[in-house]
Formats: structure tokens, sequence, C-alpha cells
């Protein structure tokens, strides 16, 4: 054996051992596309970020909805470029490490971490909002939000602790219910409507480039986390084909269930006296004025459940990125072993979901508004996902380069993704947002450079060869 395969032979043995704790191939296409639907949480936009994003683009609601599934199509291609070629785990965190070495991995782990374990404690927030209100609908109770709170953080917790399969089934049907429940009202109204084109929309009346770029930058944010089908690269069937396909549909399904629903709600809103931005439930407006008020709480039932699937979702992808930097080296190494029975990261889901159930907990202890909880954790999420899918996206053009397989289309594919990004990010920052969110970005930086000392001083020799070994697999030519 010469010296050359004897290296190669050594870097791939480590890289072998970290995901054998984890179910293999357990998941079938359709539930690795319930990971990244779930991850989004499509139901929760009609009732949250459409009608701000309305105050922004008015009638270019649909326009910039349709824009951020173009741009974010873009970004899922760079994020395919890696899981077409690499099963693992370490998602975005392995990613990055490929294109730009360990360091950079190390970062975009660090900030993947974040945004999962944020994104769920807005989930368990936001969570508490529904359920509160809906106790006191149906059972006439005054539920108390850090009951409501830890409620779910338990059930989230223990589903992703007991069986990734029963997690992906249960977040499946959980968002297919939500969706139906929404796509009904949608349907409707349209037919109410005599399916007439409305040419006030179509026309973009009103509307100018500065309107559509501001709801751009909200309609990018409810895509957040679509990426989180990647994290199950060992426990997918055909993970180099069904990780891909489940990211891109995601996107698709959720971008064309958000332009049908912007176009139906500004529709019904344009003759009514409070506008769609005004409007705390648009949903259960909606709902009143078809004469079936009682769909309007069904579709909140609904919702709530949509905000506990995409909290179990942040969960699993959350875990898998802790059980992955434990692995190699960046954290404490009992995170990175799975339950000898179900297979999961137990530890790591124990971990994030204690972290998420812990800062939703304390914010609301401070006597902070819910609404205000979720909207300060979801801009702080947001800006870490941006960040990572920045990374990846360089990386991707970075790998394809070094591969020779940087093509001009794929060039292009590059390009937009970061131009939709940048897009995005500057539209969070300028105009400068008031108190507290002009401090969030301070927040994120803060986290990041103490991330970045973390990564320096932790021991990295079991990352360094863990990630060249997967940098190694990743370059390799695909059958």
């Amino acid at each position: 054996m010469d010296l050359e395969t004897r290296e190669k032979d050594d870097l791939a043995g480590p890289a072998r051992i970290p995901s054998g704790g984890l179910k293999h191939g357990v998941l079938s296409p359709i539930e690795t596309l319930a990971q990244s639907v779930a991850g989004i949480a499509p139901s929760a936009t009609p009732g949250m970020l459409i009608p701000i994003a309305f105050g922004f683009a008015g009638n270019g609601t649909w326009l910039s909805y349709l824009l951020a599934t173009i741009g974010m199509l873009f970004t899922a291609q760079c994020i395919n470029e890696f899981a077409s070629r690499s099963a693992c785990p370490g998602s975005l965190y392995t990613f990055v490490s490929t294109g730009f070495g360990r360091r950079a991995g190390d970062l975009t782990g660090w900030a993947l971490m974040f945004a999962y374990v944020v994104c769920g404690a807005a989930c368990i927030a936001e969570f508490a909002i529904y359920s509160i209100s809906l106790a006191k609908f149906f059972f006439k109770l005054e539920l108390s939000s850090h009951v409501a709170m830890l409620f779910s953080a338990a059930l989230i917790g223990y589903v992703g602790y007991k069986n990734v399969k029963l997690s992906a089934t249960l977040m499946l049907w959980l968002e297919l219910i939500s969706m139906g429940l929404i796509m009904i009202v949608v349907v409707i109204t349209l037919v109410r409507h005599g399916f007439t084109l409305d040419m006030a929309q179509l026309t973009l009346k009103g509307v100018n480039f500065e309107n559509v770029r501001m709801g751009l930058v909200m309609a990018i944010f409810g895509f957040a986390a679509f990426e989180s089908a990647a994290s199950l690269g060992t426990e997918a069937a055909d993970p180099h084909k069904s990780i891909p396909r489940a990211i891109m549909r995601s996107v698709i399904v959720s971008g064309l269930f958000f332009v049908l629903c912007s176009y139906s709600m500004v529709m019904s809103f344009q003759n009514l006296n409070v506008g769609l931005d005004q409007c705390s439930t648009p949903l259960l407006t909606m709902t009143a004025l078809l004469g079936w008020p009682m769909l309007g709480h069904l579709i909140d039932v609904g919702i709530m459940m949509s905000f506990f699937a995409a909290g179990l979702a942040n969960l699993n992808a959350g875990a898998r990125a802790i059980y992955k930097m434990s692995q190699n080296g960046l954290l404490h190494n009992k995170f990175g072993d799975a339950h000898a029975q179900n297979g999961t990261p137990h530890l790591a889901v124990l971990a994030s979901s204690a972290l998420s159930l812990g800062i939703a907990i304390t914010l609301a202890s401070l006597n902070n508004p819910l609404m205000d909880i979720v909207a300060w954790l979801g801009t702080l999420a947001t800006f870490a996902f941006i960040y990572s899918y920045m990374a990846t996206s360089l990386s991707a053009g970075k790998m394809l380069a070094e591969a020779k397989l940087f093509s001009p289309a794929k060039k292009l594919i590059v390009l937009a993704s970061m131009l939709v990004l940048a897009i995005a990010l500057l539209g969070s920052l300028y105009p400068v947002p008031p108190k507290p969110y002009n401090l969030l970005p301070f927040v994120f930086g803060a986290y990041m450079v103490l991330g970045l000392f973390w990564c320096l001083r932790s021991n990295g020799s079991l990352a360094a060869k863990a990630s060249t070994a997967e940098s190694l697999a990743i370059l390799a030519p695909q059958d």
C-alpha cells in the first residue's frame, strides 16, 4: 500500500465512525421532504408574514413571494451541489468545510446551531400564542404561556428523542392538514370572485421597486430552514437523490402556496374597512366573510400544530448539527452519542430542546409580549440562516471551480443566490429599524465572535481528519 492510499484510508476511517449510531436509510423520500417543509412552516406565513409583507409591497405582495421563491431555488441549487455528493448529519457545516476549510465550516456550524435553537424557541412561543387563544375560545380556559411552552417543548423533545421516523410522519400529516385547510379558504375565495383576474395586483397598481424589494425581504424570511432535510444524510433512504429533491420541492411547494395565499388574501381585503397589514387575524376575517367562521378557528388549530411541526423540524436539524459538531471535537463529546435502541442523537436532542425552551421562557418571564418574542427570535435566527446560506453558496462555487465543474450556468446560479441573500440582509439592516431590532445584528455579531474564539480553542484534531475525509468524498466523481 503506497503512502497516499494509506493517508486516505486513515482519513476515511474516522469520518465513517461518527454517523454509525444513527439509523440508516429509514426515511422515505416523502418523509425526508416533510423535514424541509415543516422547517419552513408554510401554514404560518398567511397568518403572520403575508400581512407584514403587504404593508411593504401592497399589490406587489404576490410578486415579492414569486421572486423570493425563484431566489431560494438558486440557493437550494447551491446547497444541492453538496447534498447530491455528500450525505451526513453535518449538512451546511460539512459543506462549507469542503470549500473553505475546517475553520470556516466550524463557524457555519456555530451559526447553524444558533439558527435552529433560536428558531425552535420562536416556534415554542408561537405555539403558546395560538394554544392560549384556542384554549380560551374552545374551553374558556386561561392558559399560562409558561405551561403552553413547557408542554410543547416536552412533547417536541420526546418525539425527537424517540424516533426520527415518527417525527417525519407526524410533521408530514400536521403540515398537510394545516395547508389543506388554508387552501380550502383560498379556493373558495377565488370561486366567490368568479376567478376574475385582480388587475390591481397583476398591473402592480401603486407599487414601485422599493415596495417589492422590502416585501421580498419578508418573503425570504418565510423560507428559513428549507435546507433542514440535509441534516438527515444518514437517516434518509437514497440520500444523494432524496435530499436534493426534498430541498428543491419544499421551496417549490411552499413558494406556490405563498403566491396563491398572498394573491387571494390581498383580493379579499380590497373592499374592507381594515387593511390586510392592520388585521391581526386575517384568516379568521376571510372565513367570516365566506360565512364559515368555525373554519377559521380550525385553521388556527392547524397553524398551532404547524408551529409544533416546525419546532420539531428545527429540533431534529439542530440536534444533528450539535451531534456532528460534538463528534468533530467542537462540543462536549457526549453530545455525539446516539441512543442504542432509538438511533437518535438523544443527548443532543435534549440539549437543543432545553436551550430553545430556556430562551423562550426567559424572555416571557421578563414580561415581554409573546408576539415581540417571536419577532425578535425570528429576526435573529434569520441572520444566522442567511450567513449559513451565503457561506454555502460561496463554498459551492469554490468547490465546483476546484473540480473543474464551474460552468457559466453554475456561476450564474451562485451569483443569483448571493444577490438575493444580500438583498434580504441589507433590507433587514437599512433603513435602520427601530429598537430593539437595530440592536439584533450586534447580538448575532457578538455570538459569532464568541463562536470564533470557541472554535479556535477547541480540540480540532478529529475535526480536521473528519472534514478532510468528507471533502475527499464530496469531490470524488459521482456515479
